[in-house]
């Protein structure tokens, strides 16, 4: 029997809905596994979460469109049973796994929810935003790379650079000058650009951001 096939029946045997590539392992080498788990997701029975994360899933007949079995919010909850964190609502409906003291940067898409990761480390910053987004007094001086990133989330903002912007960095590498942004500093550009932030709340956010790169150098 093929390995696609023993992990096809193992995988129907399962009670639950979601799947980690850590419970298939014994079944076969990396590349076995890895192989057979491209053949499900093709058949349309597995859909990818994130790495090492699927969820069982079926395809529309009339549209060929793979969906998961279950919705969003169990799919939500079955993930963070099987990372062993706690699942809560956050700003605008986003998704959050509290990790508690360990540090899980796994990207993960269920549906079309955004998911955050909370734990020990950056819970201040984060419970700042979800219970006073508009308050600026809480902008952490902690971890501002994260509350950035969570708060373009929360909004649904992204940095799409402008034409201004990519003059603006040609006369920059031209002049010879070092000074570069990042993704951090981009999605401030954006979050201001959105209405999100105001100038000087951006101006705040960035100079704790760099305040604290320095710090850690």
């Amino acid at each position: 029997m093929k390995l696609a096939d023993r992990m096809r029946q193992s995988i129907r045997r399962r009670s639950g809905h979601v799947v980690l590539r850590a419970e298939l392992a014994r079944l076969g080498s990396a590349s076995q596994v890895s192989e057979a788990l491209k053949t499900l997701q093709r058949d349309g029975e597995l859909l990818r979460l994130g790495a090492g994360v699927y969820a069982k899933a079926r395809r529309d007949e009339a549209t060929h469109e793979v969906t998961p079995v279950v919705d969003v919010e169990t799919l939500a909850r079955e993930v963070a049973l099987k990372l062993k964190a706690h699942v809560t609502t956050g700003a605008r409906g986003t998704l959050v796994l509290d990790t508690g003291d360990r540090r899980v940067s796994r990207k993960l898409a269920l549906g079309q929810s955004a998911v955050q990761y909370v734990n020990n480390r950056n819970r201040r910053a984060f419970t700042a935003l979800r219970m006073k987004p508009w308050d600026t007094t809480t902008f952490p001086t902690t971890d501002v790379g994260n509350y950035v990133r969570w708060l373009a989330g929360s909004y649904g903002v992204r940095y799409e650079p402008t034409a201004a912007d990519q003059w603006a960095e040609t006369v920059t590498r031209l002049a010879g000058d070092e000074v570069r942004s990042g993704p951090v500093q981009d999605l401030l550009v954006a979050l201001k650009r959105a209405g999100r932030l105001t100038k000087d709340d951006m101006a705040r956010l960035l100079v704790n951001y760099l305040r604290e790169c320095k710090q850690g150098v």
